[in-house]
């Protein structure tokens, strides 16, 4: 019974996305990364089990454009990275801080002594290209640096940075020798990312991982392209997640 009950499910679910993905136009962008709706079967959400992430879900949710899912992951992988001997974090694109919060809250709690640098230029995106099918630059400037030092006011946050202006250009020289075992990048847009890895993936230690919010979402094709563009380079594996998200891992 249990059986069919499952198969039922699983073609139920398979027959909604279809027909969504019939009705849906297919969109393709000219560097022929195409794109649709996208329904994965699987039903195992802990994040509903986890209450410590629950509590603070509620509190940096109104700060963040990022979904439920990924901000789990964050808080997965916060834990997972705490396996490495050192290295801080760091999160660039933070807007009002909701990410940022929750990795520094994560971390907090895992006990580890590094620091959690948030980086911004609080007036929006910057360095938007031909790559970028969306963005023209300046969006998301509906923010603060005090909406991101309220909120992490408000988690008990003691070693957090926020560093303003544009990342590196203007501010990674405050980081001094620093090393990274976390690297969370949602800038949106092609140029914006590379100067970010090329910067980072030098202080990256062996195991640490860069993730990128935006990589699977139509309107950041420069990401989804600039993360292609890693999967050729040996060091470093690189995971794409159905919730949106691409993983690297450094590997050496």
């Amino acid at each position: 019974m249990r059986s069919n009950i499952r198969h039922l499910a699983k073609s139920a679910v398979r027959a909604m996305g279809w027909e969504v993905r019939r009705r849906a136009e297919l969109q393709v962008h000219s560097a022929g990364i195409r794109h649709a709706e996208v329904f994965p079967a699987a039903t195992y959400s802990p994040w509903l089990a986890d209450e410590e992430f629950q509590r603070v879900y509620q509190t940096i949710r109104n700060n963040t454009l990022v979904d439920m899912y990924r901000c789990y992951e964050l808080w997965q992988l916060v834990a997972e990275v705490a396996k490495l001997p050192t290295g801080d974090f760091i999160e660039i694109g933070v807007w009002r801080g909701g990410t940022g919060a929750l990795i520094a809250k994560r971390s907090q709690l895992m006990g580890l002594a590094g620091k959690v640098f948030l980086c911004d230029t609080f007036r929006g995106v910057v360095k938007s290209g031909s790559r970028d099918a969306t963005y023209v630059g300046g969006e998301h400037a509906d923010t603060e640096r005090a909406i991101v030092t309220d909120l992490a006011r408000s988690l008990n946050l003691d070693r957090v940075e926020i560093l303003e202006g544009v990342f590196p250009d203007q501010t990674a020289e405050a980081l001094g020798e620093r090393t990274f075992r976390f690297c969370h990048v949602d800038v949106d847009v092609y140029d914006s990312a590379k100067d970010i890895l090329s910067w980072v993936w030098p202080r990256i230690v062996p195991g640490g991982m860069v993730v990128y919010d935006d990589y699977g979402f139509h309107s950041c094709v420069g990401i989804t392209c600039f993360v292609n563009e890693e999967r050729l380079k040996p060091d470093r594996i690189v995971i794409h997640n159905l919730n949106g998200h691409a993983l690297v891992i450094k590997v050496k």
